[in-house]
């Protein structure tokens, strides 16, 4: 194996190289693409909140295999259109996949959230099997297959039968738990450090703060700085109305990561004034609960969104203390506090 490809990487050159890694980038894009339209069958999207890990077997065929596929695709595409320099060497497509897959990880702040004994695997894997199939296509001059070769579907559907039994095993949740209550509480702690100078003096309200940091951690999660730097860029060349800073407020002017943050808590605070005020009018009663996931909806109408900023919230936060807080902050509106209540806020 070592001097199969040392005898074959002499030939590689910097052409090459680049068109691979450009591949290797649209790759990137397409399994991506594919991997949103695919969760109603099991890929399981990175998320802040822990889900259970269903269709493992799915997961790991899909993140380790596709990249195989997508450069045997490549392969017999070049070799139909008679470029057969372009296909050597191309198991280097995979790897670079892999490479700019990290480097994502890495600029985007997922490090915490990674589980690398996973990815060790699906590297190893991958790289390993394009390695071999490299070999296998370096030998022929067409891969596309002939009817003979596709005669033996009796193990395809063996195939088929052992990965529908296999998907349906359960697997340990323990390690992306702890993975993701690290993460949480890192970033929580980081941005209690960073920004609570700017956070205390626009609003001292236990909930409201517990509020800004929950929309905090998860827009920064889906927003790092790396992304925010684009957004900055793009908002200087058109000038048009952007959604900028740590925050992602909508604006139409520069602002940093701190005024975004003022802008967040003005706009938070405000929403659930307007919140409070129509359920006075209903006389309705109402849990701390439905008060985060309406201001989290009017930040963000995406459910998903809603979702995940309320559970943070629930995570980050002392419920007894940010449900006296949300008291106090709203006497005035003639809310009574029943903490012995399922629903504990209602109107006298």
């Amino acid at each position: 194996m070592i001097d199969f490809l040392y005898a074959h990487f002499l030939n590689y050159s910097l052409t090459l190289a680049i068109i691979q890694i450009v591949i290797a980038i649209g790759m990137f894009s397409i399994i991506n693409w594919i991997g949103e339209k695919s969760v109603s069958v099991g890929y399981m999207k990175m998320s802040i909140v822990v889900k259970d890990d269903s269709y493992p077997v799915f997961n790991f065929v899909f993140k380790a295999i596709a990249p195989i596929i997508l450069m045997v695709l490549y392969v017999a595409v070049v070799q139909i259109f008679n470029c057969r320099y372009l296909a050597s060497q191309c198991y280097m497509i995979v790897i670079y996949y892999w490479m700019f897959r990290f480097i994502i990880i890495l600029i985007t702040g997922k490090f915490l959230l990674t589980n690398w004994k996973t990815q060790i695997i699906y590297w190893v894997t991958s790289i390993g099997l394009s390695l071999y199939l490299y070999q296998i296509i370096d030998k022929v001059d067409m891969i596309l297959p002939s009817p003979e070769s596709l005669r033996d579907q009796m193990w395809i559907l063996i195939i088929l039968f052992l990965y529908s039994v296999f998907n349906k095993i359960d697997v340990d949740r323990n390690g992306s738990q702890k993975r993701k209550d690290n993460y949480i509480a890192t970033s929580y702690s980081r941005f209690i450090s960073k920004y609570d100078d700017v956070v205390s003096k626009e609003c001292n309200n236990y909930f409201f703060t517990q509020m800004v940091y929950s929309i905090m951690i998860y827009e920064n999660f889906n927003r790092s700085k790396f992304i925010r730097w684009f957004e900055y860029f793009h908002f200087l060349l058109t000038k048009k109305p952007h959604t900028l800073g740590i925050m992602q407020v909508t604006s139409t002017k520069f602002i940093n990561d701190e005024q975004s943050i003022i802008l967040a808590i003005k706009k938070i605070r405000s929403d659930c004034n307007i919140i409070v005020h129509n359920y006075a009018k209903e006389h309705r009663d109402f849990s701390l609960h439905l008060i985060v996931e309406r201001i989290a909806a009017n930040y963000n109408k995406d459910d998903d969104y809603v979702r995940e900023v309320s559970r943070l919230f629930e995570t980050v936060t002392d419920l007894e203390k940010a449900s006296s807080a949300f008291f106090y902050a709203y006497k005035h509106k003639k809310v009574t506090y029943d903490k012995d209540r399922y629903l504990p806020f209602y109107f006298k």
